[in-house]
């Protein structure tokens, strides 16, 4: 009977540092996660998610911003159920170029500071 040995290999045992993250960029607002219902022949057919993050055009901006939180949420909201209405299906993949677009003309129509709105995550999906 053969037997091969092979050498041990050193085990990774060196304490590491834990990487410090920078700061979060001043200029963006998040909101909390949007759900709008996915309406299809008069019936709920799903629900579309969404989170987003608005960019606004300067530091100052983004502190006035926070402040007005609800109302760009509402803007947002108002988009997403719109386009959930006319454009989502739950058996479709999310065209998420168009749902940017019209959530950005509605958010930035309610506070004009905002530069653009960023998609952090989307699906829609059965309720």
């Amino acid at each position: 009977m053969l037997l091969w040995t092979a050498p041990a290999l050193a085990a990774n045992t060196e304490p590491r540092q834990a990487e410090e993250l920078p700061p979060p960029d001043p200029i963006f607002v998040s909101l909390e996660p949007i759900a709008a219902p996915i309406v299809d022949g008069g019936r709920v057919d799903g629900v579309l998610h969404l989170s987003i993050v608005i960019k606004a055009k300067s530091a100052d901006d983004a502190a006035a911003l926070g402040k007005n939180i609800p109302k760009l949420r509402a803007a947002a909201l108002s988009a997403a159920i719109e386009f959930a209405r006319l454009w989502t299906s739950r058996f479709t993949p999310v065209n998420v170029g168009r749902l940017a677009a019209m959530l950005k003309t509605s958010v930035k129509r309610a506070d004009n500071a905002v530069d653009t709105v960023l998609i952090v995550k989307v699906s829609a999906r059965e309720q």
